[in-house]
């Protein structure tokens, strides 16, 4: 539980992703080694002139999601996404805070999912989604694992200093 006036870092929020397993079954999963994510919501504006007033008005209001992270072979999220994005599939996002477990979720279609392989770097993805409907919320009792260890045998974990 974060304690009033803590300043959020970008590791204290990620994302699941509800995807069909081998069976057809809905399964929630942690898409491996996330770098970064983000969330935004946006309205058009309509532009009121009349007799009595003028001014700006609320139009539509859309939330679109996007996270990118780091290719980890054997990574499920990565066939399961470009199946639903072949498909038109929508698919359900949760954006989880990890100090409270509480997530904010909702079905979204993929706008675009991309896989970059440049040289000399780690393999990414990009994954750009927009949301269908209104958001629902809720605290997960549980949260999926992420990215296995790499095997360091010297108890060096994922190779992350710090």
């Amino acid at each position: 539980m974060a304690e009033a006036g803590y300043k959020y870092k970008g590791e204290d929020v990620i994302y699941l992703v509800e995807v069909k397993d081998e069976l057809g079954e809905y399964k929630l999963i942690r898409p491996f080694d996330q770098t970064g994510g983000s969330h935004s919501i946006e309205a058009d504006e309509l532009e009121v002139s009349t007799k009595d007033r003028q001014g700006t008005d609320y139009g539509e209001v859309t939330e679109s999601r996007s996270f990118e992270g780091e290719l980890v072979y054997d990574d499920p999220f990565i066939p399961a996404i470009k199946k639903a994005i072949r498909n038109k599939e929508f698919v359900k996002i949760y954006e989880v805070d990890l100090k409270t477990n509480e997530a904010e979720y909702g079905m979204h279609m993929i706008s675009s999912f991309e896989l970059d392989y440049a040289h000399g770097d780690f393999a990414t993805y990009t994954l750009n989604a927009n949301l269908f409907g209104k958001p629902q919320t809720t605290t997960l009792t549980e949260i999926p694992e992420g990215a296995p260890d790499i095997g360091i045998e010297d108890g060096g974990g994922n190779g992350v200093e710090g």
